[in-house]
């Protein structure tokens, strides 16, 4: 088994990125590897309550419906939440300090930044 960091770390709507990040995670989730998505900078935008189907964008509500149900872990960068006055993100996303990022991203075995 493999630890997987899934960085997401772009603005969610100028970019199917995100989805994809997302869709990836819920799809490397499909071996027995454990992996973790990471939400930081502006993709920290990613795990909050928005209406996307407002601008025509569908919402991501399968995949981290998925990722919640397949038990992955997520995490949201708290100093990126801070810098942007973010106070609410989905439920099952934790808020975690840079540290525990940085300790993540470092005992992973692959890395895949979006």
């Amino acid at each position: 088994m493999k630890k997987i960091a899934v960085i997401v770390r772009n603005l969610p709507f100028n970019t199917r990125r995100n989805a994809e990040a997302l869709r990836m995670s819920v799809g490397l989730t499909l071996r027995e590897d454990k992996v973790t998505v990471i939400f930081i900078d502006d993709g920290i935008y990613t795990a909050t309550p928005t209406k996307p189907e407002f601008i025509n964008i569908p919402p991501p509500v399968k995949e981290f419906g998925a990722l919640s149900m397949l038990k992955c872990r997520m995490l949201a960068d708290k100093p990126s939440m801070e810098k942007r006055g973010i106070q609410e993100i989905l439920e099952n996303i934790t808020c975690v300090e840079r540290e525990e990022i940085i300790r993540t991203i470092n005992e992973s075995d692959i890395v895949i930044p979006f």
